[in-house]
């Protein structure tokens, strides 16, 4: 008679509880959001102004409440709709805590993140007015999704190194050039180059994975 062998037990992921940094950005931009879907025209107005990406002959001397340089990360609290807000909240609720817990819990990991989200966003914004006035375009963008694209490669180098970061990236790089090269015939509103801005600039994950390991090693 044998003995029965003991059930192999995993450590759950979230064993000491959800990313607080994910629940309090997500709260954040949720919480402007909805404002901003209930807010007067003249209200979602300067928030569009304040917070948006703009680019384009038509809006040149437009009023910019707090310069040209916060819209860079600001344009990530607002969303065209519900349905908009979703996705990009789903995704940040998704893949947010693999990055979050590679930095770790502490106030340094939490503001590592932070600092990580905010460098995709830049890097999303800053592609987008580099094709828009490239193109000679009027654009407006708005969204997390320049930054939360930059979630793709970071999760992908957790997993599996550089080769695991470009395998999470290919298909929605696919994906936005096809948006990119059929923009030209049909009219599709999806920002295409924040993605790419934002997912290229997640690249410098490892970066910031090393600054927190340095530090748990001090």
């Amino acid at each position: 008679m044998t003995e029965p062998e003991t059930p192999h037990t995993r450590t759950p992921i979230f064993s000491n509880g959800y990313p607080i940094v994910i629940l309090i950005m997500t709260a954040l931009i949720t919480g402007i959001s909805l404002f901003q879907f209930s807010a007067s025209p003249a209200q979602e107005d300067w928030l569009y102004r304040a917070a948006a990406i703009i680019s384009g002959p038509d809006f040149a001397g437009i009023e910019r409440p707090f310069g040209e340089a916060v819209p860079l990360l600001a344009h990530t609290v607002l969303h065209g709709g519900v349905f908009h807000l979703a996705m990009n909240m789903g995704a940040m609720l998704s893949i947010g805590p693999i990055l979050a817990l590679a930095l770790g819990r502490s106030p340094r990991g939490m503001g590592l993140f932070v600092l990580f989200f905010a460098v995709c966003a830049i890097g999303g914004g800053l592609a987008e007015i580099f094709v828009a006035q490239l193109q000679g375009a009027n654009q407006i963008a708005i969204g997390a999704s320049s930054a939360i694209s930059g979630f793709l490669p970071a999760a992908g180098y957790i997993r599996g190194g550089l080769k695991g970061a470009w395998s999470m990236s290919v298909l929605w790089i696919v994906i936005n050039i096809g948006i990119a090269l059929a923009g030209g015939v049909i009219s599709i509103p999806l920002a295409w180059a924040a993605h790419l801005g934002g997912l290229a600039a997640g690249f410098s994950f490892p970066l910031f994975l090393a600054l927190a390991t340095n530090n748990r090693s001090a």
